[in-house]
């Protein structure tokens, strides 16, 4: 993501909610975005140089991208039907260690699994990057 798209970002920050799970029976749509979390998809060719064909944005607020920066939570999001949960690790029966776990289908969408990836987000830089705030937010 360059300069100027970071600026379109901001541009329509302040119409954006967050699209991630706050439980249920709370309407995110009152809860304003405070940042994007943007991720590249692409390959890597050859020559070791890295295209990004096109990158998933997910506006999240203050709350949820301190938990993405945090080390007590890891959010659980599906690709294919944008389905997201947050597991607390301290009381998960599952050892979790990474920030997010992106699923390639999920029991709400599909039979068929299709993988299983994961992201770590660093205080600072990172493949999967909170856009703008990454200075302010980081914990």
């Amino acid at each position: 993501m360059d300069a100027i798209d970071k600026v379109r970002l901001m541009a329509d920050l302040h119409k954006d909610h967050c699209s991630l799970n706050h439980g249920p029976d709370v309407d995110i749509t009152k809860i304003p975005a405070a940042d994007y979390l943007v991720i590249p998809f692409g390959y890597e060719e050859k020559s070791g140089v890295e295209v990004a064909v096109r990158e998933l944005i997910i506006p999240v607020c203050f709350e949820c991208a301190l938990a993405l920066k945090g080390e007590e939570w890891t959010l659980l999001y599906c690709f294919e039907c944008t389905n997201n949960h947050w597991v607390n690790r301290a009381l998960a029966k599952n050892n979790y260690r990474h920030h997010i776990l992106w699923l390639r289908g999920c029991p709400d969408c599909t039979n068929k699994f299709g993988g299983l990836y994961f992201t770590d987000i660093p205080t600072y830089g990172s493949e999967a990057v909170l856009a703008i705030n990454e200075i302010r937010i980081a914990v």
